[in-house]
């Protein structure tokens, strides 16, 4: 299991390489969803840190406290989280980032407001910072393979 700050500057690192800055927004929904079909497809965590339901959506709280310094546009991966990443899971997060590295932030966001999703029902649970777990997580993530088969 990752630390989310490693995830997030793995993304950082990523994108740099055609030459994309992250938002802070994007940074964020990148980190979560790759946590999510990490936790559909493999059945474990891809990290431990908590996650809770902001106004603006699933927010990571580590990562948002670690790179927000760098401003709205996220310039480099933190120097102390490694972005080498062993290639079973950098394979995995490949393919995270060709299917979704090319969205916006709002397109991202609006991917995780979907209704009775894990942000809703964290919202509505606990209102502003619950905490969202990783078993509604989960759960939104096999539905969301369910409905595309």
């Amino acid at each position: 299991m990752y630390d989310a700050r490693q995830i997030a500057s793995w993304f950082v690192s990523r994108a740099a390489q055609t030459g994309k800055r992250l938002s802070i927004m994007e940074l964020l929904k990148l980190t979560y969803i790759s946590h999510g079909w990490h936790l559909e497809m493999r059945k474990v965590p891809l990290f431990g840190n908590k996650i809770e339901a902001w106004k603006r959506g699933p927010v990571i709280p580590d990562v948002y406290n670690a790179f927000r310094q760098q401003g709205i546009q996220i310039s480099k991966p933190l120097p102390e989280y490694s972005t080498e990443i062993p290639p079973y899971d950098g394979e995995f997060l490949e393919q995270i980032y060709a299917l979704y590295g090319h969205l916006d932030a709002f397109a991202l966001s609006d991917m995780t407001h979907v209704r009775n999703g894990p942000w809703e029902k964290a919202s509505k649970r606990g209102g502003n910072y619950a905490l969202m777990t990783n078993e509604e997580i989960q759960a939104h993530y096999e539905e969301k393979r369910r409905a595309a088969q």
